[in-house]
């Protein structure tokens, strides 16, 4: 990023709020991210994901899959980045959705998205890394973030696809090769584990296989899911506009997650963490304070553990293959914003439907009762006011 590029984004954080508070649910930052769903299938089938088990009742999962075509063009993506360069500060561009390193033109929409000279991220199960890493590392993508659950059994396991672990940790070793070669700092590259049924008390074997793979950066989230009794609370204030149902679950029983044992566990990776020299650094989200407030999480899943503040809709849009646009990204609410074939993302981005989602949100006091374990919000401290 440029120096008056980070300038611009250290003032925009400073604007924020008052874009938060302004009535009528208007923008007057532009987005800081469009997260593209580039395809809508996926070559795993991970037990903590509905596209992977299969509910196709979810609205994780119509995001994800339900449009058409499969693969988004590269006519779509760089009509998104011609509408994208218009705004004042160009978003950055996610390539999360669904598996998107599958897509058969993947190196030319990274080429695209780099040339014009936006911020490119890319999210993946890591399972073609080894193939693309150099073509990825030459174009100058500048982040990729990989999907890890555990050290190799545990990873195989959630991902339903043996040797799942061993490709991406010879794609990991590949970019930093091909940094290396090229002379390159970029990408980034970040390795990402979600708490699951399968991997809450093995956190300390994670611990040796991030060591090993030795990312940038590690983070470990607590899971986003939406239990039946959420759905239940939610669905009767709110399921005639924004109805939702249980959601990346799958197969799990979240009460036979130990929660002391999950404590425990936490608490030794963040020791050894401290303890190691050259460790990655670690974020865990939430991290949280006591072993209480992880009981709540696990076992109150309607009491909130944060802020109750989601401000992604003020600083995201999710585009998907079919050129259609929702707020945020593929975990949020089924909410038709508009299609940039038929009206440019700079006018969508301030459409009447995003507006009004954004002012629900706020008379709401800032989510709705399927967001409490949401990413929106499970990482935000409580603020006064509500203020993001």
């Amino acid at each position: 990023m440029s120096a008056l590029a980070a300038l611009g984004r250290r003032a925009a954080r400073l604007l924020a709020p008052a874009d938060y508070a302004a009535a009528g649910g208007r923008c007057r930052l532009p987005p800081e991210w469009l997260v593209l769903v580039v395809n809508n299938f996926c070559n795993l089938r991970c037990r903590l994901c509905d596209v992977g088990v299969g509910q196709a009742d979810t609205v994780f999962y119509g995001h994800l899959i339900g449009s058409r075509p499969r693969n988004m063009s590269l006519e779509l993506l760089e009509r998104v980045l011609a509408q994208a360069a218009a705004f004042p500060l160009k978003p950055r561009i996610g390539l999360a959705y669904t598996e998107p390193l599958i897509h058969p033109q993947i190196l030319e929409l990274c080429r695209a998205v780099v040339g014009r000279g936006f911020h490119c991220s890319i999210t993946t199960n890591g399972f073609l890394l080894p193939r693309l890493a150099e073509a990825l590392v030459a174009i100058g993508v500048d982040e990729i973030t990989v999907s890890v659950d555990g050290a190799e059994p545990v990873h195989d396991r959630v991902r339903g696809r043996a040797g799942s672990f061993a490709a991406l940790a010879a794609g990991i070793a590949a970019l930093r090769r091909a940094r290396a070669a090229q002379r390159r700092r970029r990408p980034r590259v970040s390795v990402s584990c979600t708490v699951t049924d399968l991997n809450a008390g093995g956190l300390p074997e994670l611990a040796g296989a991030m060591e090993r793979l030795r990312p940038d950066a590690v983070s470990l989230s607590h899971l986003n899911f939406i239990t039946a009794e959420m759905a239940a609370a939610h669905n009767a204030l709110f399921g005639g506009e924004l109805p939702v149902s249980a959601s990346n679950v799958g197969p799990m029983d979240l009460a036979a997650i130990d929660v002391e044992r999950l404590w425990a566990a936490v608490q030794q990776l963040k020791a050894y963490a401290r303890g190691r020299a050259g460790f990655p650094p670690l974020t865990v989200v939430p991290d949280f304070a006591s072993p209480e407030a992880l009981r709540v999480f696990y076992r109150e899943p309607l009491r909130f553990v944060g802020g109750r503040a989601c401000t992604d809709p003020w600083r995201m849009l999710m585009v998907r293959s079919d050129g259609s646009v929702i707020p945020a990204h593929g975990r949020c609410y089924e909410v038709p914003v508009g299609n940039v074939g038929e009206r440019p993302l700079a006018e969508l981005w301030n459409a009447p439907a995003l507006r009004g989602f954004r002012q629900r949100l706020r008379a709401a006091g800032g989510s709705l009762p399927a967001c409490a374990r949401c990413c929106g919000v499970i990482g935000k401290p409580p603020r006064a006011g509500g203020a993001p």
